[in-house]
Formats: C-alpha cells, structure tokens, sequence
C-alpha cells in the first residue's frame, strides 16, 4: 500500500467513514422496507425517515479525533473538506435514489426534487451545524427540523414553506430556494472553517 493509499485509510477511518456507510446502507434499507406498506403517504415518508437517518450518521465524520492536529500539517484541508462532504452527500443520495428506482413504484416514490434537496440541504446544515456547534451535536439542528417538518407537513403561508421546505411540493420556489440556501451556506462554512472542536 502507497504512502498516499495509507493516508487516505487513516482518514477514513478516523472520521468513522465505514460505520457512516453501513448507516446509509440502512438508510438504503429503511427506504425499501417503506415499499412493503400500500399507502404512498407511509411510504413517502418512511423515505424521507430513511434520509435522515443517513444525515445523522454524516455528523461524526466532520471532525476528526484532533481537528486542531490536523489542521497545522500542511495538507489541503479546504479540497479535503470539500471532496468529503461531496461524496458523503453523493453517495447517500446515491444509495436511495437507487432504491427508489429498483423498486420502480414511482406515484410511491419521494419524488426526485425532495429527495435530492433533503440530503443535499440537511448534509450542508449538518456541517454548518458543525462549523458552530462542533461535530459532537452537529445532527441535532438539521435532524430536529427535518422532523419537525415531518410532523407538520406542508404548509401554505410563505412562513409555512419555509418551514416546511422538505416536505413541499417538489422544485416549488419556496422550497427550492430554502434548500438552495441552506447547501451554498453551510457548504461553504463548512469547507472554509472545518468542525468546531
């Protein structure tokens, strides 16, 4: 094994990667298992469940055991960050898009717009979560808001939607722009500060 390979292992290891995979794989699970019920709605949101159950497990790989060890080697933490939250991102919504698309029930299905903005903008406010809070509590805000959002379903004030961006209508404006804004942000955050120890 490279020197390269080996510092790559370590990296994984250490940020809890293939214990996070195996919960996307459960994430993976939990959506098919969604499938079993005859009601679209339970299915529905048994998928929407299934991806917050995968954002929880990203919050312990955003920081390392010693953040601040880490970032005085002279490594390219910005691109690292970068590429580790595209990826975990990419192959959590990966996994379920997969699911959704073998189990070819489409008016069961969480339809693609939600999917893809659930996990792209709760994985980015885990990590501004992160950026402020620290790795340790990174889950709470975005896992207790998805299911807030969950309970209250879709709203109509333009209050309401913001709120309830997750749970609207797909590539609504509200929603849309909700869960734009959260990506860019704590994307950004994220990348530039890394995880507050």
């Amino acid at each position: 094994m490279t020197g390269d390979l080996r510092g790559i292992v370590l990296h994984l290891r250490s940020r809890g990667i293939p214990a996070t995979v195996l919960a996307y794989l459960a994430a993976a699970g939990l959506t098919w298992a969604g499938y079993l019920t005859d009601d679209p709605t339970t299915s529905r949101m048994v998928g929407l469940i299934a991806v917050v159950l995968g954002v929880a497990a990203t919050a312990r790989t955003l920081a390392g055991p010693d953040e601040e060890l880490e970032r005085g080697t002279p490594v390219p933490w910005r691109l690292i960050r970068a590429v580790h939250l595209t990826l975990l991102g990419a192959v959590l919504l990966g996994l379920l898009a997969a699911v959704h698309l073998i189990a070819g029930q489409p008016a069961r299905a969480v339809p693609w717009g939600n999917l893809v903005e659930a996990v792209l903008a709760l994985t980015a406010l885990t990590a501004l979560t992160a950026v402020v809070l620290g790795a340790h509590a990174a889950w709470v805000p975005s896992i207790g808001w998805a299911l807030l959002m969950l309970a209250l379903g879709p709203r109509i004030t333009l209050d309401g939607q913001v709120l309830t961006w997750m749970v609207q209508e797909p590539r609504t404006v509200t929603s849309t722009t909700t869960a734009a804004c959260l990506t860019v942000v704590g994307a950004a955050a994220y990348i530039q500060r890394g995880s507050r120890r």
